[in-house]
């Protein structure tokens, strides 16, 4: 990802390990090795699940990206994208046994990811969604309650490979509640462009921070006002509007993950609430000036 000297999105590249739980609940480990983002068109494709399975899956996708690789195999399926600007990477990765039937060939299908949540949005969270690979025409049928949509595969030589995970440090833990973190950031976007994540292992806070032209704003939670908390001194400053829209895409209620470095980007995570999965975004840092 981009560097404040190198490329004009001036980050830095975003770092990832695995999610965990603060209920004790198991997130999919994200294990890059294993999933085919690169390789051979998917011959077979076809999977049923609830528009409440389905749905988010797409939609948090369609959040970073229009089109998005999707890899398959025996296992579940598996996105990453990064976007345009080289700022926001996804993964997301969906085990198969959270979809009512599973049929697929190993490999990977290029699909508008915006097309198949519009799709689905048609259906209730308890219709049944389908989505079959019509691979004579090269096209993904979605059905919901009697609706069929057709949509054409984009061949994944024209997406962008997703690179991999970089691998960077981040010592601070924090597991924040939903509407904390959507109050924060709600906070933040009044007075700046730029929010602060400061960690104090001192005092044991994490804190939203933002300057405007006179004004400036702090968020303060202790360890007790924290679902889960694992300090250590961190700092790093984000786009507001980047991590906002972050907040609002990644699914269900459930507590959010967010781990922190000295000037590290941010890994933000959660597990989907009606599937065996997880869902993490990292966004890199604006460098200090």
């Amino acid at each position: 990802m981009s560097t404040d000297q190198q490329q004009p999105a001036d980050e830095q590249e975003p770092a990832t390990e695995t999610p965990d739980t603060p209920d004790g609940g198991t997130d999919t480990e994200l294990d890059d090795a294993s999933v085919p983002f690169t390789g051979s068109v998917s011959t077979q494709f076809d999977l049923a699940a609830d528009v409440a399975v389905l749905k988010p899956i797409f939609e948090v996708a369609a959040s970073l990206v229009e089109q998005c690789r999707i890899a398959v195999s025996a296992d579940g399926l598996a996105m990453r994208a990064i976007d345009a600007e080289c700022v926001s990477m996804l993964e997301l990765r969906v085990d198969a046994a959270s979809f009512d039937s599973f049929d697929v060939t190993e490999g990977v299908l290029g699909v508008n990811v915006q097309h198949v949540a519009d799709a689905l949005s048609v259906g209730s969270a308890d219709d049944v969604g389908r989505l079959t690979l019509n691979a004579s025409v090269s096209e993904l049928e979605i059905d919901v309650d009697g609706i069929t949509r057709t949509t054409e595969l984009i061949p994944t030589e024209s997406i962008r490979t997703p690179p991999s995970l970089p691998e960077i440090e981040s010592p601070a833990t924090c597991h924040i509640s939903r509407s904390d973190l959507s109050f924060a950031l709600s906070a933040a976007s009044v007075l700046s462009e730029r929010v602060e994540i400061d960690v104090d292992a001192d005092d044991g806070e994490l804190r939203f921070c933002a300057d405007g032209d006179i004004d400036s704003m702090v968020y303060r939670r202790e360890s007790q006002e924290l679902v889960a908390f694992e300090p250590a001194d961190a700092l790093a400053r984000f786009e507001t509007s980047r991590l906002r829209t972050i907040d609002r895409a990644l699914p269900g209620e459930s507590p959010r993950k967010l781990e922190v470095g000295q000037h590290n980007p941010v890994r933000i995570s959660a597990p989907f609430p009606d599937a065996e999965g997880i869902c993490q975004f990292l966004v890199a840092p604006k460098l200090p000036t």
